[in-house]
């Protein structure tokens, strides 16, 4: 990560205490700090300038299901085929 003139603040975060070592190891094991960790992360977040807008909206998407048999399904019966289908029950 580049280094920059900019001024640093202070962050105080609570997390699991397990999620805690998970990451400080990791840091370690990557030769870094964990708050260079955080600063990399928390830099990839796009401004909203960057945030494009998806290719379609979501009242385009129903006319994906007119001939669907799911159209005619209610939200319960199409998670029970969704567990069916992903546990083979």
């Amino acid at each position: 990560m580049k280094t920059s003139g900019e001024e640093k603040s202070k962050l105080t975060l609570s997390v699991r205490k397990s999620t805690l070592e998970k990451a400080q190891k990791y840091a370690i094991e990557q030769g870094t700090s964990l708050s260079v960790l955080v600063e990399t992360y928390l830099s990839d977040i796009p401004d909203k300038t960057e945030i494009t807008k998806p290719p379609f909206s979501i009242n385009e998407m129903f006319g994906f299901l007119k001939d669907s048999p799911m159209r005619s399904m209610t939200d319960r019966e199409i998670k029970d085929m969704m567990i069916k289908d992903q546990y083979g029950l």
